[in-house]
């Protein structure tokens, strides 16, 4: 006699599929801090957005970003420059492709992060400037407020060394440094960073609990305190970024960024600095970090032998991954040509330095989170 199959063994697979489904799309609940830092993990920052191609999208695929969940990388840190999408026009089609890519993502579970970026306006931040800002964030804010919470916003790049110019001679730009910038100006950047996550806020849709992603105010983590602790005392979805190796690890001796060798002693306690600097905020305040940027390979001078480049990369990696802290790296070009949807495989010549990149992102894949 046949014997029937039980009820719950028949329900079971389609249990599976529908948590399966619940977990891919977020489950549509609001995700904590805690446990966006351990779904973002390891992941690139791009250059769709961030460049002056006046087709950004011909470098941009959907296969991009299989190919990229497919190698074990979790999230993408979305750069856009806000000075190229000046026009409605401009701004509109921005809009579009930006959400082409967010979609994307989120289809194929890689962490899409949102960040701004305008050099003259972070340099300037004049009243026009503080405006245009929370209007492009409450643009974009507005126009994927129903996408699920993994997406995020991470408010500004990086509030670099600012300059100002001051016009053109023959040969070169003249330029002093912006003592009004948002750098400079902890107070200005504490004013935008309040009036910004306040729109971002009242967009409505998922946006009231979608994690915010605030800057250092001076791009490290020890500058993480400037912060007013009014922006994220009363909210719970906020997390900050910072980073130190934008450009890599130098040889410059007495830099913080130094390396060499083994990086035994002044390199390694350099890193272990960078990493508890955010770790002891964290303890402090309660708010989470990410690391947003960061490169093996010295992309200044070129200084760094592709051995010591591996060394600081597996070194710094398991660094980040002791501390639970999830990063981006730059750039995702340096590893990935996305017109042509493959990886790289030749060794590159980086600033002069012959370096092969899959090597050192092979031995980043067996030691990261």
């Amino acid at each position: 006699m046949k014997q029937k199959m039980p009820r719950f063994m028949v329900l079971l697979p389609l249990f599976f599929l529908l948590f399966t489904v619940a977990i891919a799309r977020g489950q549509d609940n609001p995700i904590s801090p805690e446990e966006y830092q351990s779904q973002i993990r390891a992941g690139f920052s791009t250059n769709w957005f961030k460049s002056f191609a006046k087709k950004p999208m011909k470098k941009y695929s959907e296969k991009n970003i299989e190919d990229i969940h497919d190698k074990g990388f979790s999230n993408l840190r979305i750069r856009c420059d806000a000075e190229l999408y000046s026009s409605k026009v401009e701004f509109q089609w921005f809009l579009g492709n930006l959400t082409t890519i967010v979609d994307g993502c989120l289809k194929h579970d890689v962490i899409p992060i949102i960040s701004w970026i305008h050099h003259h306006a972070e340099a300037y931040a004049t009243e026009e400037d503080h405006d245009a800002y929370v209007a492009w964030w409450t643009a974009v804010a507005r126009q994927l407020k129903d996408r699920d919470y993994r997406l995020s916003f991470n408010l500004f790049t990086e509030l670099g060394i600012d300059t100002c110019s001051k016009g053109k001679t023959e040969k070169k730009i003249v330029e002093k440094l912006c003592n009004n910038s948002l750098r400079r100006r902890t107070d200005k950047y504490n004013r935008w960073t309040k009036d910004v996550t306040k729109a971002i806020r009242a967009t409505g849709g998922k946006n009231a609990k979608r994690i915010i992603i605030l800057a250092s105010p001076g791009k490290t983590a020890k500058d993480l305190d400037r912060i007013d602790p009014a922006i994220y005392k009363n909210d719970s979805y906020m997390m900050a970024e910072w980073h130190l190796y934008a450009s890599g690890p130098v040889k410059t001796p007495g830099s913080q960024k130094y390396w060499s060798g083994d990086g035994k002693r002044e390199g390694q306690e350099n890193v272990k600095k960078a990493i508890n600097d955010a770790t002891h905020f964290t303890n402090v305040t309660g708010l989470r970090t990410y690391l947003g940027a960061w490169m093996p390979q010295d992309n200044i001078k070129g200084t760094l032998t592709q051995a010591e480049v591996i060394k600081f990369a597996v070194f710094f990696v398991k660094e980040l991954r002791r501390a639970k802290i999830p990063w981006s790296m730059n750039v995702l070009d340096n590893y990935y040509d996305t017109k042509e949807s493959k990886w790289l495989k030749k060794p590159q010549r980086i600033v002069g330095r012959k370096l092969n990149m899959a090597k050192i992102l092979n031995n980043i894949r067996k030691v990261m989170p």
